[in-house]
């Protein structure tokens, strides 16, 4: 299900803050606190919102994982990563690869923006991109 520009902009908000107010969203959002109060209802009802950690439904939003190569310094690239906060979990793994990433989106396009950002630093030296196809 696609979701409309005020719930994204809303879901964004939360994934941010979850302890935000209604009336402090509203006011971001240009909504009445009724209005949030109502959506974030609907959310939790067709399964969006699972939980206040902000974890998206798997059937509304896209996952991609990444495997990343560090140019040199793992733990410098681990923390540049985590400073960019694109991601969903980050692992430090041994073999070929020296990190895994799992980022999700609302398209295929914002994971490849994502992506994109991630290919940026000067730490990384190589990624390797699967896009999930179906979540078990």
């Amino acid at each position: 299900m696609k979701k409309k520009n005020k719930d994204e902009q809303l879901l964004s908000i939360l994934q941010e803050n979850s302890r935000m107010s209604n009336v402090e969203i509203a006011k971001t959002l240009g909504l009445t606190e009724g209005a949030v109060r109502s959506r974030i209802k609907r959310l939790v009802k067709d399964g969006t919102i699972k939980r206040f950690t902000i974890q998206f439904s798997h059937s509304s939003y896209n996952s991609a994982v990444i495997m990343v190569k560090s140019k040199s310094d793992t733990k410098k690239m681990m923390a540049d990563l985590s400073r960019l906060k694109l991601h969903d979990d980050a692992y430090e793994v041994a073999g070929e690869y020296d990190c895994c990433i799992i980022v999700s989106g609302s398209s295929v396009g914002e994971i490849d923006k994502k992506i994109d950002e991630i290919r940026k630093q000067k730490t990384v030296s190589d990624t390797k991109t699967y896009i999930v196809l179906k979540h078990w």
